[in-house]
């Protein structure tokens, strides 16, 4: 199992024999497998949460069933939040009571009602992004990248195939721990002694936390397909150049550096797939990582306080929340930097290259430089960059915050 779990992906290890056969495979089914079909398992789940897809709705009765039950989920949603919201502001004390064992003081009501506010601009803010990420032209336009990439290098239907199983595993990486989170978040209201609204509203607020790791699984998987298609080029320039020995053939050399310019533009075409990426995303990634800060600062001081009180089951979902939140980041970061890792790869398989073949220094020497000045990195907006470094500012921040409010609230008492 590599460091990124069970959704990494070897595209290319197949022998030729083997990939042939699995291309001839797909064309006798009568189905040309594209990148669209590959995000099948994604956009159906999309399309059950509310938001289809707009080739899904090419039929006038498809298209006008389709926006009145956007419109109903996105309702159903608003509502949702909004009851948790205006309940938790006129009842904080009695909530957070009864989530902290009889625990109370002004700054935990306080830190109550941020935590569900930012729920609130999490859940229905992420909602917001897929509705505006799937209208027709902003759909059209970030796939259409993503189907030129795959069209343009050979064995696009192994690439489809490759992409499908990615989905896949990164679809059930995210659904399943939301599963186990919502029983958990069941069991504790079954055992608590709140009121029964206020039971019914948790499980249903809890549960509409299935768009942003709806959103979530999206972004994923579009930045591992950037990752693969980045090693892709690493590989073809060490399996048909690197290995090639040097040679003086003008035949050769004339093919090796058609080759260099055409994996050139290959990675121009990848760098304005990250762009779009950006651009479309970016309001999204600014939502998850201000919401991953602020669960992480609340969730060490429930559990530190759960903890003093000897309540397992509270302790034990507080737990699971906080390393929910640690996932979440952990898997944004890694995704993204994993896009510049591929990319430091191709860059020291060029230079090996150059080694190999000094008659290559021209062709080589614009690649590197366009590898310098076009380098493809995830950013929230333009805000910052995505990336490891969010580790140590989560750690600070939480420890600093923790502190704080900490002291609010043995102050009190």
């Amino acid at each position: 199992m590599s460091r990124y779990g069970l959704v990494r992906v070897h595209p290319t290890q197949l022998n030729a024999n083997s990939q042939q056969h699995l291309i001839d495979l797909m064309i006798k089914s009568g189905r040309r497998r594209n990148f669209l079909w590959s995000l099948e398992p994604v956009t159906k789940l999309m399309g059950l949460l509310g938001i289809p897809i707009p080739s899904s709705m090419e039929v006038s009765s498809c298209r006008l069933t389709g926006h009145l039950y956007r419109i109903f989920c996105f309702l159903t949603v608003m509502l949702i939040q909004s009851i948790q919201v205006i309940h938790i502001i006129y009842n904080v004390k009695d909530v957070s009571m009864g989530y902290l064992n009889g625990l109370s003081s002004s700054a935990l009501s306080w830190n109550f009602i941020i935590e569900n506010i930012n729920l609130a601009l999490y859940s229905v803010g992420s909602h917001i992004c897929l509705l505006l990420l799937t209208r027709l032209k902003t759909w059209t336009d970030i796939i259409d990248s993503f189907k030129l990439l795959d069209e343009n290098l050979l064995n696009n239907n192994l690439f489809a195939y490759s992409h499908r199983k990615l989905s896949i595993k990164i679809l059930i990486y995210f659904i399943f721990p939301l599963t186990l989170l919502l029983g958990l978040v069941g069991i504790e209201n079954i055992l608590n002694d709140t009121t029964m609204v206020r039971k019914i509203i948790d499980v249903t607020v809890f549960s509409t936390k299935i768009y942003p790791a709806t959103h979530l699984t999206l972004f994923c998987i579009l930045t591992q397909i950037i990752s693969l298609q980045l090693k892709a080029i690493h590989q073809l320039i060490e399996d048909k150049l690197i290995k090639t020995k040097a040679s003086s053939l003008n035949s050769i050399i004339e093919s090796q550096r058609a080759q260099l310019i055409f994996l050139r533009r290959h990675h121009r075409l990848i760098c304005k797939a990250v762009r779009k990426i950006n651009r479309y995303f970016g309001v999204y990634l600014t939502l998850e990582i201000g919401y991953i800060f602020v669960i992480s600062i609340n969730s060490s001081l429930y559990i530190l306080l759960s903890g003093m009180n000897v309540d397992g089951l509270l302790g034990v979902l507080n737990v699971s929340i906080w390393l929910d939140g640690f996932v979440h980041l952990f898997l944004l970061t890694s995704f993204s930097e994993d896009i510049i890792n591929q990319t430091g790869k191709v860059y020291e398989a060029l230079l090996q290259l150059l080694h190999h073949q000094p008659s290559l220094q021209n062709e080589v020497s614009l690649f590197t430089q366009q590898l310098t000045h076009m380098k493809p990195r995830i950013s929230a907006f333009g805000f910052f960059e995505v990336g490891k470094y969010l580790f140590p500012s989560l750690v600070g921040t939480t420890l600093t915050y923790f502190l704080i409010l900490l002291q609010f609230h043995s102050a009190e008492k």
